[in-house]
């Protein structure tokens, strides 16, 4: 027998009227005030609007102190979510209740990130005059986005692996499916690192090949001997990775039982539930990720779980996954891999919500934060899909929103090569020490530095005057790294390296348009993320981009994303249908109704009613002997045998939209590789500030003015500084221009203009 490798292809129960009173009293002026000046309002701002606020020698207002109680007594239960995306650099947080949204921003704590996420959520609660505690308790769902993942795989740091493989393909981690760098010096080339080290990989006897029949029965006592082995080495993890199981898992079912007899609690993944889907490379790699980043997701899940608890929460937990939907506490520790560019997704998903509300269709979004730069295209509103999406060498079965990112965050640093030549990123000063300014111990220079030494950015009101920054300590990073040694003064280093993160992020955004048929001027750029607003109109300026939309909650918008998530889980499983054979069609509507079944017992799981799902199907599509699919919807419909004539007619019309004319190969079969089932069940929306534009409104008046060394112009400036509260729905300001928001802040250039439109959106031109 030869032995051949796979190939890839309110209840309000006691709403008494003596109550009512006094529950407008405190609420209806909040109302009032966030529907005609922001979502961002405390009950100290109300009472002292109305004139009836006492302060004590702090300012802390008495009167809402003595009041604080009655309200958390008043405000019905259920009534607030959270979403949060904890970034590299920042975690932001988005709170939403019957007055609207509430944001706000923390340092990252890397060695505890629920630290992070408290701070911000007392900083949101503390705006609507609360306390932290009474908030959770009053909270129906928190919604969570984060790197643990992503930095679990990037970083190759997670638990001990250990891998029992189908004997004869140990050297499948190793040979990486060929996957190398782009090197013209063979001498240069080297294997992908060990994920799991040699002696953690065991070979078992067994056998299935492609039409699922077991060739080879399982050696039971060979895997007995191997799970051994790998315990006394250590292993805090089990990948199965049998050849061809995703047509029949019995042989890893069976191995995972044993498995638990030897080890019993240990973490097991298999490769034909993790990703049931043709291509042995691919597959294993997302089991072994799967058990590397188990470790650490399972910590942060436990750990926020219990401390939230203890906090007075009694909702629903719930992660945002990097195909754009939220899912359980159970299911991310199940398949944490799913876990994967959470947070970039999260605004993605955001952009698409809020360019529906415009009546947008087509949109490319940015995220700059304080480590990278995220960038997305949605034609039509639809994002793409980045299938067996590939981490650094790895090729993997992980399926997210493709998402490209470059190292052109706010953190970005900024250093000279070989050859003397300025460059940004990718390396991050994180948020520990973060960028010189920030005088944390920074000796870096950074893209903020380099703001703050332009006077892009205030000082003394960063983050809403939390933090103050360091002007000289900017100066001193560039001067010695980059200026000094190209022999710049510290504002032309400044601006270069301003350009350089232009160049960087339009380059980026030049991927996801113009290299995949999209004309930048067709499509209108969502910017977003605490340091874009700085940028954004000068990279659509190199892009040929008329437009920027800079939503409403920017600074924290990829935790807005995250908040408004609904749940959304995707099963996948390969068929191999030759359309030349239509007696298939029974098989492929057995395969359908498998998934769709496992579908509604995993929503279930979450409370979700099976006529509460919506369902979308797609299939991979290829021609005869070609490695790679295209991704084409399909109808929630069984297949009859005629359909099957219709998608290979149908095909080569589809292959040429994506690849142009004349490439699709006209005559040859057409197989049906792998079906998608895709479950959506649609969450309410919370309520957000709407205001009417009112034609014809006066020009606010600046609020103070700042001087700016221009960077695209290098020359100083004076500039003219507008207030986010003053820009109401109407209101235009020409540039240059700042305009300051208190998080996040504005550059309009000159022969630009700034407005705001019905959805306190920021609207610009290039």
């Amino acid at each position: 027998m030869s032995i051949t490798p796979e190939f890839s292809g309110r209840q309000r129960s006691r709403n008494k009227h003596q109550f009512k009173q006094t529950l407008d009293r405190f609420i209806s002026p909040l109302r009032h005030l966030s529907r005609a000046h922001g979502s961002v309002v405390s009950a100290q701002a109300v009472r002292a609007q109305q004139g009836k606020c006492d302060h004590d020698a702090t300012g802390r207002c008495n009167e809402m102190e003595n009041t604080r109680t009655m309200k958390s007594q008043l405000v019905e239960k259920n009534d607030y979510a959270v979403g949060v995306d904890v970034g590299g650099t920042h975690t932001d947080l988005v709170l939403s209740g019957p007055n609207g949204l509430v944001r706000s921003k923390s340092f990252t704590t890397h060695g505890d990130y629920s630290v992070g996420i408290f701070n911000a959520l007392e900083l949101a609660a503390n705006q609507l005059g609360q306390e932290r505690d009474e908030v959770l308790a009053q909270c129906h769902a928190f919604i969570n986005g984060s790197t643990i993942v992503t930095n679990a795989i990037t970083e190759l740091r997670g638990a001990k692996v250990g891998v029992l493989i189908t004997r004869g393909f140990k050297d499948t981690f190793r040979l990486a499916s060929g996957a190398r760098r782009v090197e013209y010096d063979d001498h240069l080339q080297t294997p992908p690192p060990d994920v799991v080290a040699r002696d953690c990989i065991e070979e078992i006897s067994e056998r299935v090949m492609s039409n699922g029949e077991i060739a080879v029965p399982l050696d039971e006592v060979e895997v007995r001997a191997a799970v051994r082995r790998l315990r006394d080495n250590g292993v805090e993890a089990i990948a199965i990775c049998y050849l061809w199981s995703f047509s029949d898992g019995t042989n890893e079912k069976r191995t995972r039982e044993i498995v638990l007899e030897e080890i019993p609690g240990i973490f097991i993944t298999l490769s034909s539930e993790v990703h049931p889907v043709v291509g042995e490379y691919p597959r294993f790699m997302t089991a072994v990720f799967n058990c590397l980043s188990h470790r650490a997701t399972t910590r942060y899940v436990e750990g926020l779980q219990t401390q939230l608890g203890n906090a007075g929460f009694t909702g629903t937990l719930t992660f945002f996954q990097g195909i754009g939907g939220s899912v359980g506490a159970e299911a991310v520790q199940a398949k944490p891999v799913t876990l994967m560019q959470s947070g970039p997704a999260g605004g993605v998903m955001g952009a698409r919500h809020a360019a529906a509300r415009l009546g947008l269709t087509n949109i490319f979004v940015g995220d700059m934060g304080g480590t990278s730069f995220d960038t997305a295209v949605l034609p039509n509103l639809e994002p793409s899909i980045a299938k067996q999406a590939t981490f650094g060498p790895f090729h993997t079965g992980i399926n997210m929103l493709d998402i490209v990112s470059v190292g052109a965050g706010g953190g970005s640093v900024a250093w000279l090569d070989g050859r003397g030549v300025p460059q940004v990123g990718p390396h991050s000063a994180g948020s520990e020490p973060g960028p010189a300014c920030y005088g944390r111990g920074g000796t870096e220079p950074t893209v903020t530095d380099a703001n703050v030494i332009l006077g892009l950015i205030d000082p003394g009101n960063y983050l809403n005057g939390r933090h103050q920054l360091s002007v000289a300590d900017a100066s001193a990073a560039v001067k010695n790294r980059i200026g000094d040694p190209l022999g710049w003064d510290v504002k032309q280093a400044a601006a270069g390296i301003y350009d350089l993160a232009v160049i960087e992020m339009a380059n980026a955004l030049r991927v996801v348009s113009i290299e995949r048929g999209h004309h930048p001027r067709d499509f209108t750029f969502f910017s977003y993320g605490g340091g874009l607003g700085l940028f954004a109109v000068e990279i659509c300026r190199r892009l040929g981009c008329p437009s920027i939309v800079i939503p409403d909650n920017s600074s924290a918008f990829s935790a807005y994303g995250v908040l408004i998530a609904d749940y959304v889980r995707q099963y996948e499983q390969t068929v191999n249908w030759d359309l030349s054979d239509p007696s298939q069609a029974d098989r492929i509507n057995e395969a359908m109704a498998v998934m769709l079944s496992q579908a509604k017992h995993d929503a279930g799981l979450e409370g979700i009613a099976p006529g509460d799902l919506s369902v979308e199907r797609s299939g991979d599509f290829r021609f005869l002997g070609q490695t790679y699919e295209v991704t084409v919807p399909l109808q929630d419909v069984d297949f009859v045998p005629a359909d099957a004539a219709r998608l290979a007619d149908d095909f080569p019309r589809v292959y040429e939209r994506n690849y142009g004319e004349g490439t699709a190969w006209k005559g040859s079969p057409v197989v049906l590789m792998t079906l998608s089932t895709r479950v959506i069940h649609h969450r309410p929306k919370p309520t957000e500030r709407q205001q009417a534009v009112v034609v014809g409104v006066p020009t606010p008046q600046p609020v103070g003015e700042r001087s700016v060394f221009l960077p695209s112009e290098r020359r100083d400036a004076v500039l003219p500084i507008y207030a986010e509260a003053d820009l109401i729905p109407g209101a235009v300001v020409n540039g240059p221009c700042i305009v300051d928001v208190g998080d996040t802040t504005i550059y309009v250039p000159e022969g630009s203009e700034c407005g705001r439109d019905q959805y306190f959106n920021f609207t610009l031109t290039a």
